[in-house]
């Protein structure tokens, strides 16, 4: 097949340099990067003419922009779409249901969820790694000066979440429902959290108070809309800071983030880095490189995990129900249920150093085994392939 890569918004290049390593044809789409939740119509206007002048078989892009899946109908052109977030939003739009989709999801609950919206062509498909890109490191004398550390966590803290920004126009009840769901389910991942949904009163009070209902664009339930809105990202901002601040009064712990870090106390704080050279180098030099879910994502393995694993850095995250699927406990992978589970976990693998490089090892091999984007991406055009004899 002859692919265009449309590029989205925070995604990397990992589908098209997959794509020409199979030795497909592929074109990378350069004059925008799509954000399916905030479509510019100028942008899909220009693709449009693009499109009339060249030839394709299929666009492919990480998760689903549903404008481009309009066009596709309109021009008769496949389209495939790779979800790494749970739930993708964009997928409650009518466009999903266009026959020209093949969508694919990581997360084996959202992939049950969207079974019952009749979207077709949906398949269930884990992300991948590109190794050619992690196994390219070039790990320089300053680079072990500068990135080597005992425990190092690599993300946002989502403290620029909805819930922060309303908490004070709040009603009481309001305010205790949400507080009493954060409670709850704070640094708790013995089982799977369902998407949260607020009650009726809550639904209505967010709606006639702030006009929530009009934000909702697409066709998603709107209790389930708030309820991801409100308290999914408050939640992973509580999981990460109570971590972080936790492990801090007793080890070192670098974070690399972008986000404003000044709820966290006796963390050494780095700024964000980059995806395609320093973040895979710190895996490597990392001896624990800890991972914490966004909350939403229900039972699937988090791009991060996998990222860690391919670039042979020993991962401990919490638990996500996938991972008994493809990984072995204790021998491939870490994980912690609670924070007193974590606090134990590091104790042993930062005094037991043979234990910790034999699981990296063996992680990177399932990984190298099971999760190439190479591996990953085959799957999917035979899923194609044999749907469209």
């Amino acid at each position: 097949m002859h692919f265009l890569f449309i590029r989205v918004k925070n995604s990397s290049f990992d589908i098209p340099w997959a794509l020409l390593e199979m030795g497909e044809q592929v074109e990378i789409y350069e004059e925008a990067q799509f954000d399916p939740l905030a479509p510019v119509p100028e942008e899909f206007e220009k693709l449009n003419q693009f499109l009339s002048t060249h030839s394709y078989d299929c666009l492919i892009s990480y998760l689903f922009v549903p404008e481009i899946s309009d066009l596709c109908q309109t021009r008769n052109l496949i389209y495939i779409g790779w979800v790494y977030d749970s739930p993708l939003i964009s997928l409650f739009h009518p466009a999903a249901k266009n026959p020209c989709n093949y969508i694919f999801l990581f997360d084996r609950a959202e992939y049950e969820h969207m079974q019952s919206l009749e979207i077709p062509h949906l398949y269930y498909l884990p992300m991948g790694v590109n190794l050619s890109r992690t196994g390219a490191l070039n790990i320089t004398p300053e680079d072990e000066k500068n990135f080597t550390c005992d425990i190092s966590f690599i993300g946002s803290l989502y403290e620029d979440n909805s819930y922060n920004s309303f908490i004070y126009g709040l009603s009481e009840d309001v305010a205790t429902e949400l507080k009493l769901y954060l409670v709850r389910n704070l640094c708790n991942w013995h089982s799977v959290k369902p998407w949260p949904r607020v009650s009726p009163n809550t639904m209505a009070f967010l709606s006639e108070t702030f006009g929530a209902d009009i934000w909702n664009r697409n066709d998603m339930d709107l209790d389930l809309y708030l309820g991801l809105l409100f308290l999914s990202r408050k939640l992973a901002e509580m999981d990460r800071i109570t971590v972080l601040n936790t492990l801090a009064e007793h080890y070192t712990v670098d974070l690399y983030t972008k986000s404003d870090y000044s709820y966290i106390h006796n963390v050494r704080t780095h700024p964000g880095v980059d995806y395609y050279t320093d973040m895979n180098k710190i895996f490597y030099l990392s001896r624990i490189n800890l991972n914490i879910t966004l909350p939403s994502i229900e039972t699937g393995l988090p791009q991060r995990v996998l990222d860690i694993m391919g670039s042979g850095g020993f991962a401990l995250t919490n638990y996500q129900q996938e991972i008994d699927d493809y990984f072995v406990i204790g021998k491939e992978i870490e994980v912690f249920h609670d924070v007193d589970e974590l606090m134990e976990k590091i104790a042993w693998y930062l005094s037991h150093e043979e234990e910790r490089l034999k699981i990296a090892m063996n992680g990177y091999l399932k990984v190298r085994e099971k999760f190439s984007y190479t591996h990953q991406l085959q799957q999917i055009i035979r899923t194609v392939e044999n749907d469209r004899i």
